[in-house]
């Protein structure tokens, strides 16, 4: 996956947890998303995405 190809209300995951894409800044390649259980927001670098098209929960790590 390529930096350009997130956007606004895409799902991405990451091992901080999975949302809904709210905000992108460009300059520091940071992505905001809104947790899809609460809806509060956290912010992850491009590079902690997973690259899974699966999104999960921080609870299902285990898989």
């Amino acid at each position: 996956m390529e930096f350009n190809d997130i956007h606004i209300g895409m799902k991405c995951g990451s091992k901080k947890g999975s949302g809904t894409v709210t905000w992108i800044d460009g300059s520091t390649r940071t992505i905001y998303i809104a947790n899809t259980e609460d809806n509060n927001s956290f912010e992850v670098n491009f590079d902690e995405l997973i690259e899974d098209p699966q999104a999960h929960n921080r609870e299902d790590t285990f898989y």
